[in-house]
């Protein structure tokens, strides 16, 4: 925006927000549909079909004005709004066929005034007459908004004196009362009556997207908004009343021009129908190029369609570019097939803002102080709304519009957005968050209520590739990864690189897509770190319950890895070491082994090989659950043993008992040596029985080819 741009924010409220609202609402359905609307549902369902949609745009209103209120608005009216609320995905999502709904209108509206003009003077060349008017309304707005605002001036009392000589005319029917109820034509109910009427009351944002151009966008748009919903429902209400007391239910019916059959004069109303569209297309075609110029000064549409011109920052590259759409649709000539998409796009609009205002106030963002407080609740239940209103309107469109706002979404999430502004989204999930963790701690935790929680001691995560995949394997989308590395030395050195190593494993999580939250913390050595971040990480009943470590063979970093070992579990968590296969996969056999020496372990091992082979890439490999037993005599006794733990831990596995009077490593290597995956139990005894507790398991380690997991679990998982 250029430097004076503040000085072109200098309409007020009537001229900037009333006025565009007003002529927008009053448009071609108030003069050639709401005596049909009348007709057919009755004076008084006539009436509850106006306040029906009166009270979803009152709503919408409201949420709009809260949202005005809550930050200095620029231009881009609604989508402004919504993407600084809910993100720049989202509003870029709504903004661009926010944007093509606004351009297709202005064609929507001249043809619909070139189409009256036929009542008068039959035989034109439509398209023709409908590019000289779109020419006229360009030139208008190419000067600025200050003269297309000068214009609804004039076009507003045009309006208004159509209005009057509606309501001096007097020729009440002989019997009133009959009017009262409803005489619905073959095909039409109530709600298909209110389909039709209601994009009467569409037009609320008009004002908003001239939020740019208001000396006071947080005064104005308020006040111009809910004054002009306040005015057209009373306008509209005393329409609907004035003609059911002048128009017999057949020419209601009949006659879409039944309004110039009760005026005094009836040729006003047919300018008030000429300014009735003429004022809407004007309107879009001032706000139009405005959410377009945001769109792109936010870098989601190019961004030389940003540009401004002159003082007042006009959109003219932006205008050329709607002139050039609005053009086109004039040139295909029948609107009717987008027409629908037209409204749903404007309703998707509507039902955002609520979304937005609704989240807002539920959130409770500090920051989030509007001077126009609102309830979430009539925020909610605008956006709930809007939505059965987009499906009364038409299902098709309905789809339509959404998949494209899906769409586009889509394409905007793909790319990554630098904003200077935060949004409601993360006080979402903060507020969601926070209500589950609470909901979470109050719960009963039980071992059938188990999730893989894992602190995974990465270090360098790029360097421990393996590592993370196995966690990511175990985690399935059903708990949460905390990739963890320590960082010894002095404090005041450490910070600097402490917060670079945060970022650096913040982007690795984000680039692998993973479940995980990063944690790197300072402390004087290894086994501190890793005491630190057991008794730091999550929060409430979201803590690790399982640290994941890879074997070491460094003799300096031994000893600390074996106090590593000792702090864990001493803190009573379950450990999982990892050594890291030595042959590449397509040399080990596709199997999962599962060493069975008590259940305290291999409950905990045979979940894990559970929940590795969910993973598509271990899916083909069968799980074998092995025991070894000295005496031959226990041998069915055995085997019935470990059919009955299969079965009532409901994994597929195929049970394997060993009879055999070696050594348990000796057997565990002559059968699992080639083993893509093999897990074993870890013995507390035989570990504090040795000075270095990790020598015990070294001939293990060499033994295996494949993948080794040395684990001890704390509770039994069934």
């Amino acid at each position: 925006m250029s430097a004076n741009s503040s000085e072109s924010r200098k309409f007020g409220t009537f001229g900037g927000v009333f006025t565009p609202n007003v002529l927008t609402i009053l448009g071609v359905i108030m003069f050639l549909r709401a005596g049909w609307v009348v007709g057919n549902a009755g004076l008084w369902q006539a009436l509850l079909i106006l306040c029906l949609a009166k009270v979803i745009t009152l709503l919408t209103s409201l949420s709009l004005s809260a949202l005005a209120t809550n930050t200095k608005v620029s231009g881009g009216g609604a989508y402004f709004l919504i993407s600084r609320s809910l993100g720049l995905q989202i509003g870029g999502s709504i903004g661009v066929p926010l944007y093509l709904a606004q351009a297709i209108s202005v064609a929507f509206y001249v043809i619909g005034f070139t189409e009256s003009l036929e009542f008068l003077v039959p035989g034109l060349d439509p398209r023709w007459v409908a590019s000289a008017v779109l020419g006229v309304l360009f030139v208008i707005s190419w000067v600025g908004a200050d003269l297309a605002i000068k214009a609804q001036y004039g076009i507003l009392a045009v309006l208004g004196l159509s209005l009057l000589s509606f309501f001096t005319g007097w020729h009440p029917v002989a019997d009133w009362s009959a009017n009262f109820g409803p005489a619905y034509e073959k095909g039409q109910d109530f709600w298909s009556v209110f389909a039709i009427f209601f994009p009467a009351v569409t037009g609320i944002m008009a004002g908003a997207s001239m939020s740019g151009d208001l000396k006071d966008p947080a005064r104005s748009i308020p006040r111009g908004t809910l004054a002009a919903v306040g005015v057209t429902w009373v306008i509209y209400a005393a329409q609907m009343v004035w003609l059911s007391l002048h128009a017999p239910r057949e020419e209601l019916l009949t006659n879409n021009l039944v309004m110039k059959e009760i005026a005094r004069v009836p040729v006003l109303i047919f300018a008030g129908l000429w300014a009735a569209t003429l004022s809407s297309g004007l309107a879009s075609l001032v706000a139009a190029p405005r959410t377009l110029q945001a769109l792109a000064r936010d870098g989601v549409a190019p961004g030389w369609l940003g540009r401004g011109a002159g003082r007042q920052d006009e959109p003219r590259l932006a205008l050329l570019v709607t002139a050039a759409i609005a053009e086109g649709c004039i040139l295909l000539g029948d609107l009717d097939l987008i027409a629908p998409i037209i409204t749903m796009f404007f309703l998707t609009t509507y039902g955002m803002v609520n979304l937005a205002a609704g989240l807002e106030r539920w959130v409770s963002n500090p920051s989030y102080r509007p001077t126009f407080r609102v309830h979430w609740i009539p925020s909610l239940l605008g956006a709930l709304g809007c939505a059965w209103v987009m499906f009364i309107l038409n299902p098709v469109a309905f789809v339509v519009a959404t998949l494209l706002i899906g769409g586009l979404y889509g394409l905007l999430t793909r790319r990554r957005f630098r904003t200077a502004w935060g949004d409601a989204r993360s006080g979402f999930w903060f507020a969601l968050a926070r209500l589950g963790l609470l909901r979470l701690s109050a719960s009963q935790q039980h071992v059938h209520n188990w999730r893989p929680i894992f602190l995974v001691l990465t270090g360098n995560p790029k360097e421990r590739a393996a590592l993370v995949r196995f966690a990511d394997w175990f985690e399935a989308n059903r708990g949460l990864l905390f990739l963890a590395q320590v960082v010894s030395g002095d404090w005041e050195k450490m910070l600097t690189r402490q917060a670079t190593l945060q970022k650096a494993m913040e982007e690795f999580i984000h680039e692998n897509r993973l479940s995980a939250v990063a944690k790197v913390v300072i402390a004087e050595d290894f086994a501190q770190g890793v005491a630190i971040l057991l008794q730091v990480s999550g929060l409430g009943a979201l803590q690790p319950n399982t640290v994941l470590i890879g074997w070491s063979d460094d003799a300096i970093k031994r000893r600390a890895f074996v106090e590593t070992v000792r702090r864990v579990l001493s803190l009573r968590r379950n450990l999982v070491v990892f050594a890291e296969a030595e042959l590449p996969d397509p040399a080990l056999e596709p199997r999962i082994d599962v060493w069975w020496r008590g259940r305290a372990n291999g409950s905990l091992m045979l979940t894990l090989a559970h929940l590795l082979r969910g993973n598509p890439q271990w899916r083909s490999c069968s799980i074998r659950l092995l025991r070894i037993i000295q005496d031959p005599a226990g041998l069915e006794e055995a085997r019935a043993g470990m059919n009955h733990i299969i079965e009532s831990s409901r994994i597929e596995a195929a049970p394997v008992v060993l009879v055999d009077q070696a050594p348990a490593f000796e057997v565990i290597g002559r059968h699992s040596e080639r083993s893509a995956v093999c897990f074993v139990g870890m013995a507390l005894q035989a570990l504090e029985a040795q000075e270095n507790p990790l020598a015990y398991y070294e001939e293990l380690v060499n033994r295996l080819k494949g993948n080794l997991f040395i684990t001890k679990s704390w509770q039994t998982l069934e």
